[in-house]
């Protein structure tokens, strides 16, 4: 009896034990489902605001892509404009360089059509003769005042000599002070 006894309680421990497995795995299943449901919401709550995210990402690169071709095509604007102008000072130039040149054209031809018609004068101004004993009754100067005035005009023609060299030009016009500051 008592191993009958045992043995029924282990039948019932076994029974108790399956129906529990079963009542378990319903409720593991249901569980599973609930979790999966929850997961599915929420992906497609994620789903949702990553495409808002993804599209305000888009949109705010779509607007910067077209400011930055704007400022492009202005710039490319600005820069023909400055070629245009350059170029267009440019033309003036040249156009007032070609009148600068027909307006002396002009008047070089204007200038030999004069000297044509008009009778070939001497271009030497008659020196006055010198007076060579020195008489005041000429000029009404000293004897002091026309040798100054010799002497500046020697070194006058000495000065007009091209082939003087700075230094020796120099030295001529200290001379000259030289002597005028002592002869005044």
């Amino acid at each position: 009896m008592k191993k009958f006894i045992l043995f029924c309680m282990a039948l019932l421990m076994v029974g108790m034990g399956m129906t529990q497995n079963t009542q378990s795995a319903e409720a593991v299943f249901s569980k599973d489902e609930a979790v999966r449901e929850r997961f599915a919401l929420k992906r497609e709550k994620l789903a949702e605001v990553v495409s808002k995210k993804v599209a305000h990402v888009e949109n705010s690169i779509k607007k910067k892509l077209k400011v930055q071709e704007e400022k492009k095509v202005k710039k490319q604007k600005e820069e023909n404009e400055k070629k245009a102008a350059a170029k267009k000072a440019e033309e003036e130039k040249v156009a007032s360089q070609q009148a600068a040149a027909q307006a002396i054209e002009n008047e070089q031809a204007a200038a030999t059509e004069q000297i044509e018609e008009q009778p070939i004068e001497q271009a030497q101004v008659p020196v006055a003769p010198e007076n060579p004993q020195g008489a005041e009754a000429v000029s009404g100067a000293s004897a002091s005042g026309r040798e100054i005035g010799q002497k500046n005009r020697e070194w006058g023609e000495q000065l007009s000599d091209p082939n003087l060299t700075p230094e020796e030009r120099q030295g001529i016009i200290q001379e000259k002070k030289n002597y005028n500051r002592n002869n005044h």
